[in-house]
């Protein structure tokens, strides 16, 4: 627990917690917060501010599918110089109280705006701080382990105003678990359940995935119909850490989200890729999971596939910027936007696309367009009725 001669964890006094998520998905991951209960204080670039009690919480921890990192406030402060940084992160936190001397942390640090104008420099201020707290105490300090740590901190600085926020979602939120293998260019986990939520299929009807490379929007597919929680597979030890981490309920939460899980009927999630190896990578992927035996797996050209009726086309098509050249992308976008045509009647596709300008390239009238953000890359994702 933090000394409460100390600072109080802000998170105990307001149930305010922050949430972090990529680029274009503050708006789709605010309704997901409010289908689970949260209430939006405020939303940022990358970020929602929102509260919460202890129940909802656990809640958006152990279900949330958009949401990239929960961040529960320790302290802040105004900040403006190193000196003060240090000396605040080492005397206002009871550090060895909030973790063991045997656990290993990590730090993640944003600066802008700014005197202190580095963020690797300020995570490194703070991270001498931690140790020489614990060397006060013990005359030895826990271990920093950027890679697999037991806890994660969090820390931003914006216009010389400093937050220090334990990362209770340990770690990133979209390694789900279940991805043992990647391809060239593997789609984040976050943004295919983003896909599959404006898309806003449930199952009603058959899900292709024409290009499924390594088969995460299948994964997600499947977690979304049969309700398997975003963490099912997740080891969280950052909620542990919370000064009032409750065990009880976040048992129950847990066993009231897995309750709910069904089983995938067959012929419901397709997948197919031109690579046997990113085929391969799908299906050691998918094994992870429970009922993915009944997603079919097929490795040919797309052009050979003949979807159901009224099937719901989804997937993330290749681009240059990682696969092959602009010449091929364009003739491959052509090929695709006329199989649709062909092959897919009274259908649904719903594409995320290099740019705009790729998405021209399927010479389809879209429905709706919107920029979602893959990686750094701004893609379209598009919606398109095949008649």
């Amino acid at each position: 627990m933090i000394d409460t001669e100390k600072a109080m964890a802000e998170y105990l006094a307001h149930n305010k917690f922050f949430a972090q998520v990529s680029g274009s998905l503050e708006k789709v991951a605010s309704s997901e917060l409010e289908e689970l209960g949260a209430k939006i204080i405020r939303e940022v670039p990358r970020g929602l501010y929102f509260t919460c009690d202890k129940a909802v919480l656990y809640r958006v921890l152990y279900e949330s599918r958009i949401i990239q990192r929960v961040l529960a406030p320790l302290f802040s402060f105004a900040c403006h110089s190193e000196k003060y940084l240090y000396q605040q992160a080492f005397s206002k936190i009871s550090w060895t109280e909030l973790f063991r001397l045997d656990e290993s942390f990590a730090i993640e640090a944003n600066v802008s705006d700014s005197k202190i104008k580095h963020s690797l420099y300020a995570s490194q201020i703070l991270k001498d701080a931690i140790c020489d707290a614990f060397r006060t105490k013990y005359d030895k300090r826990p271990d920093f382990d950027a890679q697999r740590p037991d806890l994660s901190f969090n820390l931003w600085i914006f216009k010389d105003m400093a937050t220090i926020a334990l990362d209770i979602g340990g770690g990133s939120m979209h390694k789900r678990g279940y991805r043992s293998q990647g391809n060239l260019a593997p789609l984040q986990e976050t943004l295919a359940a983003a896909m599959l939520r404006l898309s806003a299929w449930k199952g009603e009807t058959a899900l292709i995935d024409p290009m499924c490379g390594s088969g995460t929007l299948l994964a997600e597919a499947l977690m979304l119909y049969s309700n398997i929680p975003a963490s099912y597979l997740r080891e969280n030890k950052g909620i542990l850490h919370m000064p009032d981490f409750d065990g009880t309920l976040w048992q129950a939460t847990q066993t009231a989200a897995n309750d709910k899980i069904r089983p995938l009927p067959t012929d419901l999630i397709y997948g197919n890729d031109i690579s046997a190896t990113a085929i391969d990578a799908a299906r050691s992927n998918l094994a992870h999971l429970p009922f993915s035996s009944s997603i079919t797996l097929s490795n040919r050209d797309f052009v050979q596939l003949s979807p159901p009726p009224s099937s719901i086309l989804l997937s993330n098509l290749p681009y240059g910027k990682r696969i092959g050249s602009d010449s091929d992308i364009a003739i491959l976008y052509n090929s695709f936007g006329k199989w649709l045509r062909s092959h897919c009647s009274a259908s649904t596709a719903y594409i995320l696309c290099g740019s705009d300008h790729l998405c021209s390239e399927l010479r389809l009238r879209h429905r709706w367009k919107k920029t979602l953000k893959n990686a750094d890359i701004e893609s379209c994702f598009a919606m398109f009725i095949i008649k």
